[in-house]
């Protein structure tokens, strides 16, 4: 059956056809995957620090996957292989987050959606420079929150979204991808009365950060999109 693991480096991990081979696309960080297989060790100088571990034969659900779009071969679902040096048994990761959210009092009667492929994020959702938690919890009343900690210098500060006041009326954050967006990654919105393509939308309407963002998305119901916290509140950007 093999052991869950959950990539657990900011960046995310590449995933290739064969051990050091070609690069098939890549999983971000938080998103869940099987190792089936260990096989020969490895090593990686990652800032100047080297990390040992070995190349794994895994198993991933596509939802979360990067594919490569530059990738002119085919490639086998069930024939891809990392490197373990970036990824950490589920057991640990949960109770690394837990940890985390041990700390809030205010968190005490949620819990981590831990059924999702994803259910925690880290990044600079804010732009300050320092790097954030983004938990999927489950409130008190069963609805499926984002609770986004807001570490700062002197604290954190707790932001939430679903529920009844959610700004964007999304009672249930109940969306099949959830994902981090790198900084410096356009954001825009594919939708305008009609489809749209990148290039058909106006200067004015892309946005572009230093600091990371938030994609969610449902693909069977054609619908998400971009969140970013920008002039003192949350923003929203369509993704049909």
């Amino acid at each position: 059956m093999g052991q869950e693991f959950v990539v657990n480096t900011p960046n995310g991990v590449i995933v290739r056809d064969s051990p050091n081979g070609k690069k098939v696309g890549k999983l971000f960080n938080g998103t869940k995957l099987t190792v089936e297989k260990k096989l020969a060790a490895f090593s990686v100088t990652d800032n100047g620090k080297i990390i040992d571990g070995n190349w794994v034969k895994v198993k991933i659900d596509p939802s979360n996957f990067e594919f490569n779009e530059d990738l002119n071969s085919s490639y086998d679902l069930d024939k891809l292989y990392l490197f373990d040096g970036f990824i950490t048994s589920l057991e640990d990761y949960l109770n690394e987050k837990e940890l985390i959210i041990s700390k809030y009092s205010a968190l005490k009667n949620y819990y981590l959606a831990k059924d999702y492929n994803v259910f925690a994020l880290k990044g600079d959702f804010f732009g300050d420079g320092i790097q954030d938690d983004l938990f999927r919890m489950i409130d008190e009343n069963g609805s499926v929150r984002i609770i986004i900690l807001n570490h700062q210098q002197d604290g954190s500060k707790i932001y939430g979204l679903g529920g009844l006041k959610d700004p964007f009326s999304i009672n249930d954050y109940d969306f099949g991808v959830l994902s981090k967006v790198p900084k410096g990654t356009t954001l825009w919105s594919n939708y305008d009365d009609d489809f749209r393509e990148l290039k058909d939308v106006p200067k004015n309407e892309l946005v572009k950060l230093n600091y990371d963002a938030i994609y969610v998305h449902n693909a069977e119901a054609c619908g998400g999109g971009y969140i970013f916290w920008k002039n003192n509140k949350w923003n929203w950007l369509q993704q049909e």
